[in-house]
């Protein structure tokens, strides 16, 4: 009787085992093919491109799809990308996982692409000017995204908010060769830059910075400096170190002619310390000069007629270099 009774329980076991397992397998089919799913569409936002875990579970998160891991293996089995792009989407738990993937991806639509290139020390509004005569968005688009765009990076919500400041986003707009969809959204392109900056000024630049006495955002500031004064890349360094010469050494004006090209407010003639923003988006060469600046005593410098930078320690110096550099005008 008890030989009966434990081929009975292992009868049911096995029964329970099996149909849990195939209650499994008929929610992960339905996850991935939608065979019966229903929810409403809702808006699907990646503020920058994203590892497809993260995404995967952001998907999950927003009760989009039932299992991230899942997911990932059919994501991977279809495609060679390993990350999302960023952008709004418009998806719905209904949807299959090719159906998300299409959407994320615009397959099945035809999207064209652009390369544009941003050069060095270009002024946020030049940037802006680009997008348009690429066919990308609009300038209130830009303008907005700019100033209240909400991206998920560290540095920009670290931006001290200053009414005198042109451009909230002024200097993190990395210059380089970018490709964009011509459909591509103001925040979708303002962010792809950001990710870059993010890539190039590291952490250890960061805390290399905090330790000499700047912000992420001085730093920066200071690098856009240094980038409309310096002509050459080997001048970068040792004009760097006169603006850090100057704010150490408690004088009270910066005197960047290139300052008072971008507005009063900005004049380093007429107003103390750093401008309140950037006044260009700086490149890689000229955010690690303002990180590691030369170690010099100068204090002044100017243009030569060959463009090189020429540096004297006193005034004096510096008023014979303009003599100078006047006689061979």
């Amino acid at each position: 009787m008890k030989k009966k009774y434990k081929v009975l329980l292992f009868i049911i076991s096995v029964l329970l085992t099996a149909a849990l397992a195939s209650g499994a397998v008929i929610a992960a089919a339905n996850d991935v093919f939608a065979l019966c799913k229903s929810g409403s569409e809702k808006t699907f936002a990646l503020g920058e491109e994203t590892a497809l875990r993260e995404g995967a579970q952001k998907l999950k998160e927003e009760g989009i799809i039932a299992f991230p891991l899942l997911f990932r293996i059919y994501f991977s089995m279809k495609s060679e990308a390993r990350t999302l792009p960023a952008g709004e989407y418009t998806l719905s738990p209904a949807m299959s996982y090719d159906e998300i993937r299409y959407e994320l991806f615009g397959i099945g639509r035809e999207r064209t692409q652009v390369r544009i290139t941003v050069p060095e020390g270009y002024t946020t509004d030049e940037i802006i000017e680009l997008f348009l005569e690429n066919g990308i968005g609009t300038r209130a688009g830009f303008e907005e995204a700019i100033a209240h765009g909400e991206f998920d990076f560290g540095f920009v919500s670290a931006i001290p908010e200053n009414p005198a400041r042109k451009y909230r986003l002024d200097g993190y707009l990395f210059p380089d060769t970018y490709m964009f969809f011509s459909d591509s959204s103001e925040e979708e392109a303002i962010a792809k830059m950001l990710a870059n900056f993010e890539r190039k000024f590291t952490a250890t630049m960061a805390s290399d910075a905090a330790r000499a006495g700047y912000s992420i955002d001085e730093a920066v500031i200071l690098a856009s400096m240094v980038q409309r004064e310096a002509y050459y890349l080997s001048d970068m360094a040792g004009i760097s170190s006169v603006f850090r010469n100057r704010l150490r050494g408690g004088m009270k004006y910066l005197q960047s002619d290139a300052t008072a090209l971008y507005g009063d407010t900005y004049d380093t003639y007429k107003n103390a310390g750093l401008p309140p923003g950037a006044i260009c988006n700086p490149g890689a060469a000229a955010l690690e000069a303002a990180v590691y600046p030369a170690n010099t005593k100068y204090y002044y410098f100017l243009t030569g007629n060959d463009k090189k930078a020429v540096f004297s320690r006193t005034y004096a110096e510096h008023k014979r270099a303009v003599a100078r550099w006047k006689k061979g005008k």
